[in-house]
This record gives C-alpha cells, structure tokens and sequence, in this order.
C-alpha cells in the first residue's frame, strides 16, 4: 500500500469517479486524467498530455473504486514523496512508476506513461520534476515536484 506525504500542498480536489473507466489495482500516488463533465477517469486513454491530477486517498479505498464512488486528487504546484515501504516488505515490486524512474536523476522531468504511471520517458508535457530517485535504500520512495 503505496502512502503520499505531500509536504508542500497543491490543489486538493475531491472528483467523482467516471463510470466504465473502473479498474483493478490502482494505488496512492498514480495519475488519473478527468473527462468532459469533470469526473475521474482511470483509463489509458488519459495518459500523457491528459493526466491532471495525482490520487491521493489510501491504497485500499482505491484498488477497485465503485462507479460513482470519490476520489482526492491533487494538482498545481505541490511537492510530494510516495513511500513503497509496505509493498516493499511484503516483496511486492508493483509500484506508481515505471522502472526507467530507478534509473533518473534529480532533476529529471516526469511525464504520465501510457498505463497512468510516472515516467521519465518524454510522453507529452511534463507532469512533474524528479526531486528524490526510489531505490533499494530509501524503500523506492520516489519524490516529486508537481508542474500540473
């Protein structure tokens, strides 16, 4: 169960979620991009240039969100970290990124992949700013600064 501290706040917003966008093992810290009419939308048709929020609610209340359920997001100019401590303790190497992110630098530009994940391969405008690279020392805990 991914977990985000977001120590320099942004815009917190609470969204509906879209319906037949719905699926299985969506986790703290993942983009999700909004349709017409302003509601959540978890698909991968809203990569790239159409992710706009980050969901920041608990792991567990997002795994299989209901159609119709809410979701927090947050957006604008926020400086975040995404903790992987839990999965990492239980061997579970599902995370909100793509590998390529172990690889980064601080400094690095962020973009949202195909499957609404962060990356750092240029898909798009950039999303966010690499302030803190996950790896095995810090329990793959990934720091970002938001340019949402």
């Amino acid at each position: 169960m991914s977990k985000v501290q977001v120590t320099f706040p942004g815009i917190k917003e609470t969204y509906e979620v879209a319906a037949a966008t719905v699926t299985t093992g969506w986790k703290t810290g993942q983009l999700f991009g909004l349709d017409a009419s302003r509601k959540a939308v978890f698909s991968a048709d809203y990569g790239a240039d159409k992710a706009l929020c980050v969901a920041i609610d608990p792991s567990t209340d997002l795994s299989t969100p209901p159609t119709g359920s809410l979701i927090t997001g947050l957006h604008g100019s926020a400086t975040l970290y995404i903790t992987h401590a839990v999965e990492v303790a239980k061997s579970d190497s599902t995370r909100v990124y793509e590998s390529d992110v172990e690889s980064g630098a601080v400094g690095d530009l962020l973009y949202a992949s195909a499957n609404l994940l962060w990356t750092t391969s240029s898909t798009g405008s950039a999303k966010g700013s690499l302030i803190e690279v996950p790896s095995a020392a810090n329990s793959y805990r990934l720091g970002i600064m938001l340019r949402m």
